[in-house]
């Protein structure tokens, strides 16, 4: 159940909380936002509205790590992601809950998304490893009238900081297919959410 167990921290009273630096916090905005059970039509979760001041902090700090977290190694990005599909898997029963709950997903559905979701973190880790784990070497005379005088080897390299913005219809698996891929280029994230989909999006972001 979300804010409960190994979630208990992402809760304050009965208000979802925002992560950025590592840690969830409380927003200072004193606003929130109701999510409506769709079947019920009663208000299900309540969430922190986030000052324009926290979304600036948490751009800021996306940039900041992104540097360090481009050079850790690619091998370890790829453990990670692995153990986040891992994790990810494990909890598919409260993550589908809460597909239930704010999107009226069928249950059946909604936890076939999250095994899928799991199992498409851990292709992006294996697919990362193997092109961005070698270069591309050319020569010059691959291009008319030239001779062959020049080398070039390429690599790929991170682009920064990524804004992922997933869809409300399949939450899990179109947020993690922007997560995913990013992290393992070397990219950091910062992860907008579906207001109707936003304890979903939470409960998934914490399985790192």
């Amino acid at each position: 159940m979300a804010g409960t167990g190994v979630f208990a921290e992402i809760l304050d009273g009965d208000e979802y909380k925002y992560y950025s630096d590592g840690e969830w916090k409380k927003s200072t905005s004193s606003i929130t936002v109701s999510i409506i059970n769709p079947t019920t039509r009663e208000e299900r979760y309540k969430v922190q509205a986030c000052t324009h001041e926290e979304l600036d902090k948490v751009m800021i700090s996306a940039k900041s790590v992104q540097k360090s977290w481009a050079k850790t190694p690619l091998w370890k990005r790829a453990e990670l992601l692995h153990k986040a599909a891992a994790i990810l898997k494990e909890h598919k029963a409260s993550i589908a809950e809460c597909l239930v709950k704010e999107i009226a997903k069928p249950a059946k559905d909604a936890a076939t998304e999250v095994v899928r979701s799991g199992d498409l973190v851990s292709y992006c880790a294996e697919e990362g490893v193997r092109i961005l784990g070698g270069g591309k070497f050319l020569v010059s005379d691959s291009f008319p009238r030239n001779e062959r005088t020049k080398y070039r080897l390429t690599s790929k390299i991170p682009l920064g900081v990524i804004l992922a913005i997933p869809p409300f219809n399949y939450p899990v698996n179109l947020a993690v297919s922007k997560i995913a891929p990013a992290l393992i280029a070397g990219n950091s994230i910062v992860l907008k959410p579906p207001t109707q989909e936003y304890i979903t999006q939470i409960l998934h972001s914490e399985t790192p």
